[in-house]
């Protein structure tokens, strides 16, 4: 079975050679998403809340040029570089997923520059 590759206008191009989105037949792998301008490698807003709301845009553009939403998320993962800014992530993960409660994983990890925030996630469309 062959893979189809997605992006979306909206969220940053890869920095590297890997597909922002993936899927192998129902299953969808949406590669980690940071705050960047998108069609630039810098400019991710100062604070916590704006980077979020930025990365959780993105995986939504890219989850729509997938043919998905929020509802078929399976399995998300979220790195902070700081343990502090826990609480408002969480704020904006309840607003974009609403009841939708996929398994989570949250780690504190060194993120490069001004780096707050990284997700990722993976989906099943049309189970």
């Amino acid at each position: 079975m062959l893979s189809q590759t997605y992006s979306a206008p909206g969220a940053p191009a890869p920095a590297a050679r890997y597909s922002p989105v993936v899927r192998r037949g129902p299953l969808l792998a949406v590669s980690g998403q940071v705050p960047f301008l998108p069609g630039r490698l810098d400019g991710p807003a100062p604070g916590i809340r704006e980077q979020a709301r930025a990365v959780f845009t993105y995986l939504q553009e890219l989850l729509e040029a997938a043919g998905a939403d929020v509802s078929d998320v399976l399995m998300v993962r979220i790195y902070l570089a700081r343990e502090e800014d826990f609480a408002v992530m969480n704020e904006l993960f309840d607003e974009v997923f609403g009841d939708v409660r996929p398994a989570r994983t949250t780690v504190w990890v060194h993120l490069p520059g001004e780096l707050l925030i990284e997700v990722d996630l993976m989906a099943v469309v049309g189970a």
